[in-house]
């Protein structure tokens, strides 16, 4: 199941907040009346306040994060093993992104569905995944356990990310600027596609896409990690 990072533009505005939660259920075999019970009960466990007063609302007469939950819980009517989450917290504000994201985490756990969360915001990573997958031009260029991953990148542009982030301990030190822009993926480099905007690349990375290497418990697609390239080296 897919949540999408604009709910208004998922939702039909002509449809009721009611309708469109029993349609899920009904395409799945249940019966009408049974299909709107169990509506109302997956809008009142996902927190939709006034629930049943609100089965016949539509979607604009919901707050952004009240339509959020909403496709969340058209998300979880499918009763899916998977669920893909797009920027769920975009357009939120921290309070409502916070409890958003708790809510991710708890149906995840409760429902027995895995979920992959597809956002740029580091700190909604850390706080959500257990693994973090970094992607560069539509590419993995770094995975592993999401405390790993954070703490200790390895990746010349996971290095970056994370060195562009501010953080509270006052240290009066520059934020890390990666140089460049990203490459449109009709204009994709050769060789590894982080390339020219790396400072530790050299001839291989311009011809030869790098491949997953295993460091520890992460994997990295990049030379510098290649044994061959440190045996050359040396």
């Amino acid at each position: 199941a897919m949540v999408f990072q604009d709910p208004m533009s998922f939702l039909d505005p002509l449809m009721t907040i009611g309708d469109q939660v029993a349609e899920t259920l009904q395409i799945r075999g249940v019966g009408k009346a049974e299909a709107r019970k169990r509506a109302l009960a997956v809008l009142d466990e996902l927190g939709v306040d006034r629930a049943a007063e609100r089965l016949d609302s539509y979607p604009h007469e919901f707050s952004g994060g009240m339509r959020q939950r909403v496709v969340i819980a058209l998300a979880i009517c499918a009763e899916p093993e998977l669920i893909i989450a797009d920027e769920p917290t975009t357009a939120l504000d921290v309070s409502v992104q916070a409890q958003i994201i708790s809510l991710i985490k708890r149906l995840g756990r409760d429902h027995g569905t895995a979920v992959m969360l597809v956002t740029h915001d580091m700190g909604v990573i850390a706080e959500t995944s257990d693994r973090v997958a970094v992607m560069y031009s539509g590419r993995i260029a770094e995975i592993g356990p999401v405390g790993d991953v954070v703490r200790n990148p390895l990746h010349p542009y996971a290095k970056g990310l994370m060195g562009a982030i501010p953080t509270l301990a006052g240290e009066d030190k520059r934020l890390v600027q990666i140089p460049g822009s990203m490459p449109r993926l009709s204009a994709i480099p050769p060789g590894c596609s982080f390339n020219p905007r790396c400072g530790f690349a050299f001839d291989r990375c311009r011809v030869e896409r790098p491949e997953p290497i295993r460091q520890g418990s992460q994997s990295v697609a990049c030379h510098l990690f290649d044994a061959s390239t440190r045996d050359s080296a040396a």
